[in-house]
């Protein structure tokens, strides 16, 4: 009974308009980064918006019709991952009762977050400008070696944005980096086995060089994930953070 209660709870009249707008945004967002065959998503605003305002219940809802509406509509190949999507709405609604997007974390976490963000982007950048003839990635750590030098740079602008812009956002951007990790692990069998692990999008590139490296689909399917799911829900979870610092506390209690 109390579930039923919970489940009732998070679904009120402005929730559900809530789940209208958030579904718009992801497959809108989702849609233009696939068009664009970036090596990441992005689809997944809207989902965690809804889990971090309404509760893991209509989170999971939003993520999941929002691939399914989107995979009869426009793009197929994501029809299959709903699933995925429902376990990011619903750990976004968990950290959101845990208080990750209200309570201040300390500063030297987010300068933390912030470091491994810059890290993470400057690492997929340089990993997808390296490719060799073979169409093999270099190691992350002979690329670190390589560039030491940009690495560092890198690394101290990261911690000070951490430290000074994002201040309290510290727990919003480890909660998306757990998320990446969970989503990364579930996605992987069905990339696998449904597509063969290409799917169209832009991380397709990234298996295609695991392939080539020698890993097996799956293997490869589960790098890609690791590689490039814990840096994508990080973003997104930070961006609904921003965007629930700017919300009036009014409509946020609402």
């Amino acid at each position: 009974m109390s579930i039923i209660n919970s489940i009732k709870k998070d679904f009120t009249t402005r929730t559900l308009v809530l789940i209208s707008v958030a579904i718009v945004i992801n497959i809108a967002v989702g849609q233009l980064i696939f068009t664009l065959k970036l090596p990441i998503y992005l689809d997944s605003i809207g989902t965690v918006l809804v889990g971090a305002l309404a509760g893991p219940w209509a989170g999971a809802l939003t993520g999941a019709l929002a691939d399914i509406i989107w995979g009869l509509t426009i793009n197929p190949t994501v029809f299959w991952f709903f699933y995925v999507a429902a376990v990011i709405g619903a750990m976004a609604g968990i950290a959101a009762k845990m208080g990750v997007f209200e309570r201040s974390s300390p500063r030297w976490l987010s300068a933390l977050i912030g470091g491994i963000f810059f890290y993470g982007l400057t690492l997929f950048i340089l990993s997808l400008t390296s490719f060799s003839r073979e169409g093999l990635i270099p190691n992350a750590i002979d690329l670190t070696r390589q560039n030491a030098l940009v690495f560092i740079i890198v690394l101290f602008i990261g911690l000070a944005m951490g430290y000074f812009f994002l201040q309290k956002a510290g727990y919003a951007g480890f909660a998306g980096l757990i998320t990446g990790v969970v989503a990364a692990i579930i996605s992987a069998p069905t990339a696998a086995i449904v597509y063969g692990g290409v799917t169209g999008a832009g991380t397709d590139l990234l298996v295609a060089a695991f392939r080539a490296s020698g890993a097996g689909i799956l293997a490869s399917t589960m790098a890609q994930g690791a590689v490039s799911d814990p840096f994508d829900k990080m973003v997104s979870f930070l961006i609904v953070w921003l965007i629930i610092q700017a919300l009036p506390a009014r409509f946020k209690a609402r």
